[in-house]
């Protein structure tokens, strides 16, 4: 029986309506109805496809008729899953296309489902109700660029009119005129053509005028007419696509139909365009959402939406989404061109038992190897096996990424040529994997993914003698296999020998010779220099390969020779795996404070650090780990050190080496040699880097098995059970007992609320963790106190504190700290050797600050009196606290003191007595000083505080007599100065009153004569001005200008009646100043008469008449005579007025 004689249809006979290539154009052209046809015939309505059209059809009849928005859809599949094919079918299905013979497409079609049959139903009852039905579909991409001029070209060309939007308008305005079928009948085949060039065809214009006589005298006119009322058209918006959409599907009917529109490769035509994405977005948006829910839009693409972050945007736009996948293809194969005649089952069943064996044999180990579940399918598949369909699957999907198209197109074509060539083979010979080859070595030659020695070598072997033939098959395997290689660690499927061999045997009932001939043929091969064997896996090998390996042997070797070098590697690779290994175990928490301890990681010999725990990683390539274990053994169980003993494996020793070495001489070559500029060179890169990566993740994976393996130890021996990082955590929280034997002394979570507490001067701060009892009691205190010495640093008492055998919290050590301090029991003193109060310092400063314990004992008696002194100083403080404030009190003291006098005549300033003594003690020295004389302190900071009183109280008065005696009082000049050189400012009685009382007479007496001298001289000018017969003449207004800018206003009497006021009114115009007012009055009241006169007068002019010393009547007549010829000689100008 041969496998031809198993098909439904001979393959021989089998025909591909469309070659394997689906593409819609719709409505189709009369030469692709025929394919059509075809395509209709072979349609298998199952599966995605079938659920695919039901959904499609009932989202649609769901929005028809309810005012709303039809939800577009969206296809989504591989380069040729199918998505076109669908949506062809679908567009026919829509029309239920009439063949010329009568057929129609849904009668063509083999099987029509339920769920698809009973919406085409609905549909056909909804289209009667409307306006029918218009399926318009085409690729995007093969017409205009513009999508919205694109898909008003399908529509128009579905409708019957030219896509050219010009001559559609044309057309229109034809059916406006109701000529339009007319005139497509006269020019029949030739009307598109015609229409298109309305404005040049004669036979167009005879057309129109036959039916229309009256539109112009001749085709000429016609033909002008058209020119102006229909010029070049403005680009296709969304707007316009609208009108002229809808325009074009109301042509020749009342209602709207139900629209089908597909816009095929949408996704190819947007090339990740965000212009072009949008674009598609608002015309899927218009054609939903403004036609009733009449339009429906179908797009098809490579990718769903949801998986491209460039077609995201179209999520909301395409609500229904249908995904085609690998299974449906499958299937489609089945029921097409591998589909079996009935009775062939059962003889091909029994050939696949009878070689069970040797299918079950190929590619084991893989994850492409035959399995159980592909026993009901093997029969479906033959004469291709399901695991080389799987491998042809692999490399047509490999080939497809590289734009080859390994798709149902593909597979289709590729399965129909196998079934053909060993359709005339007995039954149980199998199609070999390297069938493929000759299916895309030209298109893999041509985009460069096969380079041309290789094709040469190959096509050479071809046409030799049988030997050499199967060599040519062996490299097409080699070439193949390697391009699925980099994701070998998935499938499995590796370019050795026996898997070369699974995949050519033909006969499944033994080929063994052929399996013994593989492994001489690709030495052979190997020799001729066109493969490589590297690590068991063979490889193509061109000039420039082999150039390639060159170097990496020559690197190998100097590699080997240096272990030092790979002694490195080895440990870098080590403690990259236990930085993984131990990610979670970098630290654990101690008791109950959870305080945070580091775990340090060291070599053998490093030293140990002073706080954490100590991880010491030992390593079976470094040391012999039996004898460590035994060190460890031996070792004090109050070590806190854990170690981590990581095992070499002799067995998987040379495999190390190995990955080690070829990682780092591929690692090297690739370095070295670059970046290749030929397609073998790059070919040769790949595998150079292939060969990289795979030797780093098994010297990786060897190395992270010796770290997963590793054993953790306890000082002392003990074996700590679980994986490494958790087993390392567990010892470190052990060894904690060990390091910090005294942590639980201060081991509570309220030390941080003991310092804040402390900080606010809470006498109660111990009780934050849980002590009530005085705080020296407390072991924490107890110890701080025990290490205080003749002095300690804040640091250092920080440091011993935090590190072990303590580990307590800084908050531990400065809270118990500053606790000491307010009770009394240490002595601070700070950086600049001066006693300090803690809670008033910043806590960068605790550390600089010097601790001593507290040796003087502070009884009741003794605080009592400083007590009193603190109140009297009005400084606050806390009972048993006082030694806190002192300080403050020797400052508030120091400040009384000083201010008991001052600047003469005040007494000097006295000062605090031992203030030098007290300022040399601190804490309870201090408290105890100041309480033996607190007595005096406290009746010398009362006199002082009277005094200073006194002093700012008699001050003013002082003032008040310096400034008067400046002011003019000279007689108490002598007293003022005795008063201040004798610093007699407290002398009692007050001396200062009868030196200001005096002074004020004085000065009163001497104010009030100067104001009667000048009130004199004011009236006496007032009488030259009543006397004056011009200044009689003016009015009230214009004398008070001119006592105004003369400065001739009365002047108030100033106020005698007290010594402040006299010093107030002299110090707003002086003695001195009254003088000169008294002085300056005539020569004003000459002023004012001389305004006066130039007033009443304006061409007035004032002479000025010379001065004179006169001692004699003769002079007096000689000065008489010059001021007459000075006059008389103005006056021949006009008016004179004289001026002294």
């Amino acid at each position: 029986m041969l496998n031809r004689e198993t098909f439904h249809t001979d393959p021989a006979e089998y025909r591909l309506a469309n070659q394997g290539v689906a593409k819609i154009s719709f409505p189709p052209a009369s030469e692709a109805l025929e394919t059509l046809r075809g395509e209709l015939t072979t349609f298998v309505c199952d599966g995605a496809y079938a659920n695919g059209l039901a959904r499609i059809l009932e989202a649609f009849l769901g929005s028809v008729g309810r005012g709303g928005s039809a939800p577009a859809v969206w296809i989504s599949g591989f380069y040729g899953s199918g998505k076109s094919h669908l949506a062809s079918m679908l567009a026919a299905l829509w029309t239920n296309l009439e063949f010329p013979d009568g057929a129609t497409a849904e009668g063509l079609i083999h099987h029509l489902p339920p769920e698809v049959a009973a919406p085409l139903k609905e549909l056909r009852i909804a289209a009667k109700r409307a306006g029918g039905v218009v399926a318009a579909g085409d690729t995007l991409g093969t017409g205009p660029s513009d999508p919205a001029e694109a898909t008003l070209g399908i529509v128009l060309r579905a409708v019957g009119l030219p896509s050219d939007l010009r001559a559609a308008q044309v057309a229109f305005w034809l059916a406006d005129l109701g000529i339009l079928d007319s005139v497509r009948k006269a020019l029949g085949s030739t009307f598109d053509t015609d229409i298109r060039n309305f404005i040049l065809s004669p036979r167009f214009g005879a057309a129109v005028l036959k039916e229309k006589p009256d539109l112009a005298g001749s085709p000429k006119d016609l033909s002008g007419l058209l020119r102006s009322q229909f010029p070049e058209p403005p680009a296709v918006t969304v707007d316009l696509l609208e009108t002229m959409v809808r325009q074009a599907l109301m042509l020749g009917r009342t209602e709207l139909p139900l629209t089908l529109i597909v816009l095929d490769e949408v996704q190819q035509f947007i090339r990740q365009d965000p212009g072009l994405t949008l674009k598609i977005q608002t015309i899927a948006e218009r054609l939903a959402g403004r036609f009733d829910g009449r339009v429906l839009l179908v797009a098809t693409g490579q990718q769903a939406l949801s998986d491209v972050q460039d077609l995201q945007k179209l999520l909301d736009r395409f609500p229904v989404q249908i995904a085609l996948g690998e299974a449906d293809v499958d299937a489609v194969i089945r029921k097409t061109v591998l589909r079996k005649k009935t009775g062939a089952e059962k003889p091909i069943r029994g050939m696949l038992n009878a070689n069970a064996g040797e299918i079950s044999r190929h590619l084991r180990g893989s994850r492409l190897a035959h399995t159980v579940q592909d026993d009901d399918d093997a029969v479906l598949d033959w004469p291709l096996l399901p695991s080389r369909r799987r491998v042809w699957e692999r490399i047509l999907r490999e080939l497809d990424r590289t734009g080859l198209g390994g798709t149902l197109r593909g597979q289709l074509r590729t399965t129909l040529d196998a079934a053909r060539t060993y359709g005339d083979k007995p039954l149980g010979h199998a199609v070999p994997v390297d069938f493929l080859y000759g299916r895309f070595s030209t298109e893999a030659y041509n985009a460069g993914l096969l380079p041309g020695e290789t094709r040469n070598r190959i096509e050479s072997l071809r046409s030799g003698p049988d030997k050499d033939q199967l060599k040519a098959r062996i490299l097409m395997l080699v070439y193949m296999l390697g391009r699925i290689a980099p994701e070998a660690d998935h499938h499995g499927v590796r370019a050795k020998a026996e898997t070369i061999a699974d995949l050519l045997i033909v006969d499944l009932a033994g080929e063994d010779e052929l399996r013994r001939k593989v492994p001489d043929l690709l030495h052979e091969l190997q020799a001729d220099g066109a493969v490589i064997e590297v690590g068991g896996e063979w490889r193509l090998q061109t000039k420039e390969s082999a150039e390639w390996e060159s170097a990496y042997r020559s690197e190998e070797k100097a590699i080997l020779a240096d272990q030092s070098g790979l002694t490195r590697s080895r440990r870098e690779l080590l403690e990259e795996a236990i930085e993984t290994a131990l990610a979670g175990a970098a630290g654990v928490t101690h008791g109950s404070s959870r305080q945070q301890r580091r775990i340090h990681r060291l070599r053998p010999d490093d030293k140990a650090p002073a706080d954490g725990i100590p991880l010491r990683l030992r390593s079976g390539w470094n040391e012999d780990l039996t004898t460590v274990e035994k060190d460890i053994a031996a070792a004090s169980t109050s070590d806190p050190s854990v170690h981590l003993l990581i095992p070499r494996h002799p067995t998987r020793d040379n495999e190390l080496t190995t990955a080690l070495t070829t990682w780092r001489a591929a690692e090297h070559v690739l370095q070295v040699r670059g970046v290749p500029q030929t397609d073998a060179g790059r070919e040769a890169q790949s595998a150079m880097q292939s060969r990289a990566n795979k030797a780093q993740a098994v010297a990786k994976e060897i190395v992270r098995e010796a770290v997963a393996q590793a054993r953790v130890y306890q000082a002392g021996g003990k074996l700590i059970a679980g994986a490494p990082g958790e087993a390392v955590k567990e010892g470190a929280t052990n060894a904690l007992a060990r390091l910090y034997p005294q942590f639980a002394d201060g081991d509570h979570p309220g030390w941080d609320k003991v310092r804040d507490r402390a900080m606010r001067k809470d006498p109660d701060a111990m009780k934050a963790v849980d002590h009530a009892g005085a705080p020296e009691n407390h072991p924490v205190c107890k110890a701080l106190l025990a290490e205080l010495g003749p002095g300690r640093k804040g640091s250092d008492l920080r440091s011993k504190f935090t590190s072990p055998p303590y580990g307590w919290s800084q908050d531990t050590v400065d809270g118990a700290l500053i606790v000491l301090a307010n009770a009394g029991l240490v002595r601070v003193t700070g950086d600049d050797g001066k006693p300090a109060s803690l809670p008033d310092l910043p806590r960068q400063k605790l550390g600089t600050c010097t601790f001593r314990g507290e040796t003087t004992i502070i009884t009741i008696a003794q605080r009592m009196p400083v007590r009193g002194l603190l109140t009297d100083a009005g400084i606050a403080f806390e009972n048993n606290q006082e030694h806190l404030v002192l300080t403050a009190l020797l400052e508030r003291l120091e400040t009384a003191a000083r201010q008991s006098g001052g600047e003469p005549p005040a007494p000097e300033p006295e000062t605090v007595p031992n203030i030098a003594s007290y300022k040399g003690l601190s804490g309870n020295d201090l408290l105890a000083a100041l309480a033996a004389d607190a007595a005096t302190l406290r009746d010398k900071l009362k006199a002082w505080k009277a005094a200073a009183q006194k002093i700012g109280d008699r001050l003013p008065n002082w003032r008040l007599a310096e400034r008067l005696v400046a002011l003019g009082a000279t007689e108490q000049q002598g007293d003022l100065d005795d008063l201040r050189d004798g610093r007699r400012l407290l002398a009692d009685p007050d001396p200062v009153p009868p030196l200001i009382s005096a002074a004020a007479e004085t000065l009163r007496a001497k104010l009030n004569a100067a104001y009667a001298a000048w009130e004199a001289a004011w009236q006496k000018g007032e009488q030259r001005l009543a006397d004056d017969p011009t200044w009689a003449k003016l009015s009230p207004e214009q004398k008070h200008s001119i006592r105004q800018e003369c400065g001739l206003l009365m002047v108030t009497k100033p106020t005698v009646d007290t010594p402040r006021a006299i010093a107030e009114a002299l110090s707003q115009r002086g003695l001195s100043e009254w003088e000169n007012m008294v002085k300056a009055l005539p020569a004003r009241i000459e002023d004012a008469l001389a305004a006066a006169a130039a007033l009443l007068e304006p061409k007035a002019r004032a002479v000025n008449l010379p001065g004179a010393l006169l001692k004699s009547e003769a002079e007096l007549d000689d000065w008489l005579a010059r001021v007459r010829e000075r006059i008389a000689k103005a006056l021949g100008d006009g008016p004179v007025i004289p001026k002294v």
